[in-house]
């Protein structure tokens, strides 16, 4: 006997605008639907005690087959938002139909926004696809952060999702895409082969974007993150838009420690202070 599958689909949103009010950043709209919400906002920067830190989390705990997400984050000028997850995106076994994932991010004039969640992990069997617009006016601070692992190697799942896609769009209002960069993993491919990922099983990225921002700076953060078996290289962005780190690791949480230093010591060399302390410190 043939046991049919049955899909669920869910379509969650998460819809906010961020603006300065008084001398704090407040979140004046805020829409969420399930799985998606966001904690209220907290003030954790001694330093710059106007920055609203909020974290985005997900009610499933993960990404299921058929999922349709969409985030999307509008930071007015003045107003200062950091946005993180809890934890690493799991991506589910997804037999039947891909997930896919909208990110919409929008800075105006000189408003400052880090978004930087956890790594993804591909569970064996997982299909997802991922696109990350970010608008940012001559004058915004945009901090984007990414990264993806092998699986659960624990489990002895290494490349055995069908495959990983994500892309980051970068552009200034209202014109066309400055920049693009693509993440495609596909085990097809020999993901582990020379030329690919090769012996590294996690992948990351933290883009700077920001008029003038050079890459020495994230190039000296990473070396100066001791963190055994990963590899980082910096450059500039095209277009004058900033600079971006890419990272080689053995693993996921060895990746995001050094895109989390790369991110602290932009964070410090654009606002002058040390990143907040993160409440899961």
């Amino acid at each position: 006997m043939t046991i049919a599958s049955t899909l669920t689909r869910t379509e969650g949103h998460l819809r906010l605008r961020a603006a300065r009010i008084g001398e704090r950043t407040r979140l004046t709209e805020l829409e969420c639907r399930a799985p998606l919400q966001v904690l209220r906002s907290h003030y954790l920067d001694a330093a710059c005690p106007g920055m609203a830190c909020a974290t985005i989390v997900s009610a499933s705990g993960g990404v299921l087959q058929g999922d349709r997400l969409e985030v999307s984050a509008v930071v007015e000028a003045g107003a200062q938002l950091r946005l993180d997850t809890p934890s690493a995106m799991r991506l589910y076994r997804m037999p039947d139909a891909r997930a896919e994932q909208r990110v919409e991010l929008t800075v105006e004039g000189d408003g400052y926004l880090e978004y930087l969640p956890e790594p993804a992990i591909p569970f064996a069997d997982s299909d997802f696809r991922a696109h990350i617009r970010c608008v940012a006016d001559e004058g915004a601070t945009l901090i984007l952060a990414e990264a993806v692992t092998a699986g659960r190697a624990a489990r002895g799942e290494v490349h055995q999702f069908v495959r990983y896609e994500s892309v980051v769009e970068i552009s200034r209002p209202g014109g066309p895409p400055l920049a693009v960069d693509a993440t495609l993993l596909d085990p097809a491919d020999g993901l582990a082969s020379p030329g690919r990922l090769g012996c590294y099983a996690a992948i990351g990225t933290l883009y700077v974007i920001r008029t003038g921002f050079g890459a020495d700076l994230l190039r000296e953060a990473a070396a100066s993150v001791e963190e055994q078996g990963t590899q980082a290289g910096a450059s500039l962005l095209p277009n004058g838009l900033g600079a971006w780190l890419k990272v080689l690791g053995p693993d996921g949480p060895a990746v995001a420690r050094v895109l989390a230093g790369a991110a602290a010591a932009a964070h410090r060399e654009i606002l002058g202070s040390p990143p907040p302390r993160s409440r899961r410190s």
